[in-house]
């Protein structure tokens, strides 16, 4: 383990770890997403040796993966935290193939078994630690610990309130030198709008992207 992951188990988790004898083998790894894999994710690691990442909207760890890969092959001391219900958001219940992925099990989704035995599965757990929270009750757990990331990947609602909520808890979080990354953006038009209005504002547009990620530097 990490001693920047040890330290917020120790703190946030009151010193259980979550990944601990989790029985990966009764679960089946799944690792479909959208948009894990970008160069301003490996970037982001590579560039600014964060001690914390976090990501808002984890679905079934594919990016997430791709961060706690790259600190795992630079052995860098660092963490991700996976910010995530695991409960799907309104377009996964819209969506006849996106809410079979929520794995139903006696009228419950069961996505977080999946994301978990992706992460065990590809030997991460030591640089992962999931937060099974809304993005808004996350942000106030990680201030009420003194909690600052340097890199936030922000992959939560698509509609232009949710993401507008997010821009505005995280933002101000992220240490001076970190980046945000934004993911579906510019094609879902809720998550544009919501981009391009809050750094509008901040004085921060036009911002560079490459779909369908953006990032933001502080």
């Amino acid at each position: 383990m990490t001693k920047v992951r040890d330290a917020l188990v120790s703190r946030m988790w009151r010193g259980h770890d979550p990944f601990l004898n989790f029985p990966a083998r009764l679960y089946r790894q799944d690792h479909q997403g959208w948009g894990s894999s970008h160069p301003y994710l490996t970037e982001a690691i590579e560039e600014l040796r964060p001690a914390v990442v976090v990501e808002v909207g984890v679905w079934k760890g594919g990016s997430v993966i791709s961060l706690a890969s790259k600190m795992k092959e630079m052995n860098h001391d660092g963490v991700v935290i996976a910010v995530d219900t695991w409960l799907g958001a309104w377009d996964h219940w819209n969506n006849d193939e996106w809410f079979a992925h929520l794995n139903f099990i006696n009228g419950f989704p069961a996505l977080y078994h999946t994301f978990a035995a992706n992460i065990v599965g590809e030997g991460l757990q030591d640089y992962v630690l999931p937060l099974p929270l809304d993005s808004v009750n996350a942000a106030h757990v990680l201030r009420h610990n003194d909690v600052r990331p340097d890199v936030v990947h922000i992959d939560g609602g698509h509609d232009v309130h949710a993401v507008t909520s997010d821009l505005r808890e995280w933002w101000p979080m992220i240490r001076p030198g970190g980046v945000l990354i934004g993911d579906d953006y510019p094609h879902w038009p809720g998550v544009r709008k919501a981009f391009d209005d809050f750094f509008a504002a901040e004085g921060k547009f036009p911002f560079e992207f490459d779909p369908p990620k953006c990032r933001i530097f502080k």
